[in-house]
Formats: structure tokens, sequence, C-alpha cells
């Protein structure tokens, strides 16, 4: 399905977010002095009547329904956007772009909400219209407008802020989208969703989406149309249904360094991508993981298990020995298999710790059982699972646990997958 291309123009830029296009700013515009009167309907009047000719660059903004043609449609459109909309107020819910920010407006009677589509804060605001002016918190502006769906504000300083219309309702930005989704399909395919607000692009292809409830439309800027149902699953995945029958899932991954420790979803992550200076050491296992242990340990005992720890925390010079030690004994090669070369080592992160044996007996006692089934609730996972070595990079240890905190534990604990894949990250040394 196909949406004018008009109005694309007008709606969305090559950033992928609700922007317009140079030529689109102010349609109509005959006269070139950045206004829509009286005197570019006489203008586009004298043309449609035979009477005048016009340049290209008239031609393009005189072109108001953008079919490549000029006719009386042309004009009478013209006609309404300079005389129907004097002293109109806005309605409804509209995105508005400069060069450098974009921000949702809902005006309803004599105010208007304003959303910074960047950070999501809201403020309340009065507004007015009288005229060609409009008035938002004391700001008197000029309003132009393209269409009904369409207007233009001039500010005093004689910047454009863009307005397109959004919906009748709210954006309720909360649940929109924004962050950076890899979706997956059943034959392996993965496709980059970058998202801000209510726009984005997907592998570079620019989009605008609204949403009702669980239904989604996605407008794309060659005009495409693509009509989605969401599931939740949980705080970082969703699955897209599309009205093609294909369904994708969606998982967030936002990477951000900061003092060169890497947080993926706000989450610390050491394994063989991503590496913790040497200069991280927080001593000790970090308080909130200790004692999320100990309510644990008191819990298991009550169960009939006995837990202790017997590795924690780990300072990277200590891992180096370590690490070094095996290589020693068995190769490096092996050695990557069930230890973490300095750097690399959860332990270094203050939230891991080696439960009783860390070896391969503990598998079969009654603790490592109890450990497995009931970590999750404390706030722990298994953080190498069973037959997931060539995803997280080391062997089964059916004895390292790593704090997440209960309420991502229980996620990755019902997903049944790995920390990588919850997360969708690699765990791969580079070299």
């Amino acid at each position: 399905m196909k949406i004018p291309a008009i109005i694309l123009a007008a709606a969305i830029g090559a950033s992928g977010t609700l922007a317009y296009t140079p030529d689109a700013v102010i349609r109509g515009d005959l006269n070139g002095d950045g206004s829509l009167t009286s005197e570019d309907v006489s203008i586009m009047s004298s043309y449609v009547a035979g009477r005048t000719a016009f340049t290209a660059e008239q031609f393009a903004a005189a072109d108001i329904d953008g079919n490549g043609r000029l006719n009386v449609y042309d004009l009478i459109r013209l006609r309404k956007n300079v005389f129907s909309h004097e002293g109109t107020l806005p309605s409804g819910t509209w995105v508005a772009r400069t060069s450098s920010l974009t921000r949702y407006y809902t005006f309803s009677g004599g105010k208007c909400t304003c959303t910074n589509e960047r950070t999501g804060a809201s403020s309340e605001l009065s507004c007015s219209a009288a005229g060609s002016t409009l008035t938002i918190d004391k700001e008197t502006s000029d309003i132009l407008w393209n269409s009904g769906e369409n207007f233009v504000l001039r500010h005093a300083d004689g910047s454009l802020e863009n307005f397109t219309y959004y919906s009748s309702s709210p954006i309720d930005y909360a649940k929109c989208l924004t962050g950076n989704w890899y979706a997956k399909d059943g034959t392996g395919s993965i496709r980059c969703f970058n998202i801000r607000g209510v726009s984005g692009s997907v592998n570079g292809k620019p989009f605008v989406y609204k949403m009702n409830g669980s239904d989604f439309t996605f407008i794309f800027q060659d005009g495409t149309v693509s009509a989605a149902k969401m599931t939740r699953i949980d705080s970082m995945h969703f699955d897209m249904k599309w009205d093609s029958g294909r369904t994708e899932r969606f998982t967030l991954r936002n990477i951000s360094v900061k003092d060169g420790i890497t947080y993926v979803n706000g989450i610390l992550i050491a394994n063989k991508s991503y590496s913790l200076p040497q200069s991280y050491d927080p001593g000790k296992i970090l308080p909130e993981a200790l004692s999320a242990f100990y309510t644990m340990q008191a819990d298991a005992y009550k169960a009939g298990c006995n837990l202790w720890i017997t590795s924690g925390y780990r300072s990277y010079s200590y891992q180096s020995s370590l690490y070094n030690q095996y290589a020693a004994r068995d190769g490096y090669a092996k050695a990557d298999t069930y230890s973490a070369r300095p750097g690399y080592s959860e332990h270094q992160t203050g939230l891991a710790m080696d439960i009783n044996v860390a070896g391969d007996s503990f598998g079969y006692s009654p603790e490592s059982k109890w450990l497995a089934a009931n970590c999750w609730k404390y706030g722990f996972i298994i953080r190498y699972p069973q037959g997931k070595q060539d995803i997280t990079g080391y062997k089964y240890e059916p004895w390292h646990v790593r704090y997440l905190g209960k309420d991502l534990a229980k996620e990755v604990y019902d997903s049944g997958l790995s920390l990588e894949e919850f997360l969708c990250i690699d765990s791969k040394y580079k070299n």
C-alpha cells in the first residue's frame, strides 16, 4: 500500500524522524517572502489563467498536491491554506522538527503538552491563535499552513519549525519503542531497528510508526506501509507479527561504555567480547550481591543444601596469574574454554561467584540442582548453562552464578537463554 509522496516529503527526513524537505517547507510561497498571503494566490491565479509563466522554482513551490502538474486544484488548495486557517488553533498531536530538535505537541483547547523526542521530558504550556500567528508559552510566531495536516512556525528569530499531524490522541512516550532493536526471524535473518520516539530506521531505511494498543503501522520513506501486531515478552523482548505473516523477535540492545566499562541495556558486561579495564577494582563482592547470596544460602540450608562461596571477587592481576597457570598446564586454547583472560573475567565485576566446588563433580550434587532451580529467586543466574558453550564461550559451569537483581534474573531464567542470547551480544575474543 502507498501513501501520497507529498505527505512523505513533508513528513519524513533522511534521519528517519518526522521532518521536512527544504523545498516543501512553505509550499505555495510564490513570491519568495517566506509566507503565504493573498499575493501568492494572485500569482497562482494569473498562472492558471494563462497570463503568467513560472520559473522552475515557482513551479515546484506551486505544485501543492505534488502530482507534477499545475491546475485549478492547486489554486483551490492554496486559497484554502491562505484563507481558511486564520485564527485556527491546531488540535490533536503534531510532530514538530527543527534542524536540531524534534518535539511532540498535543493541542487541546488553550493548552498544549510539549514532549522532547530525545529525552521524553514533557511540559504543559498555554497556547492561543490570532490571525496568522500562534502563541505558545508567551512566544508568538507566524503560522504558515501548508495543508490541514502540515504547518510551519516562523519564530521571532527567523528559524522555522515544521509541524506534521500525527494523530488525534497524545503520544504515550513510555510506550514508544525508543532504542536499538535487533529483529530476528526463524531463518536467522537479522534486521537492525534504530528508534527514537515514533520514528527511526531499519537497516538505514527511514520510517515513522503509529501505535494503537498492540497494533502498529510502519510508514516507510518510499511510501510502503506495513502493519504488525506486537506481543510483549519481557522488558527487553517482544514479537512483531507482520501483515505478511512473518514473525520477528525483537531484542533491545543499547550498548554504552563509561570509563572503559561496557553496559548493555544498563547491565555491566564482562565476557570474551567486552573487557574491563585493569583499573576497575571494586575490591570485593558488591554488597547487594553478597546480601542476596546470604539470603539464598539460608533458604538453601532450610531445604537441606549447604552453599558457600569458593571464589568471589578476583582482581585483574590475580586473574592474570590464574589464567597463565592454567595455560601453562593445559595450553591456551583449552584454558580459554574454562578460564577468562585478565580483564575478561566476570569475577572482576564483584557480581559473580563460584559456589561450593568449581568442578564438574558439583553438577551431580543436590546443591547444584537446588541452585539451578532456585537461584533466580534471589537475583542470580547460572551464567554458563549447559548446551550454550558456543554462545557464552565457556564450558558448562553449574557452579558459576552472576547477580543481576531479582526482576532481570527471573526474565533471563524464564527465557531459557544465556545472558548473551538474552542481550543479543557475542562472546568471542578478537584475537
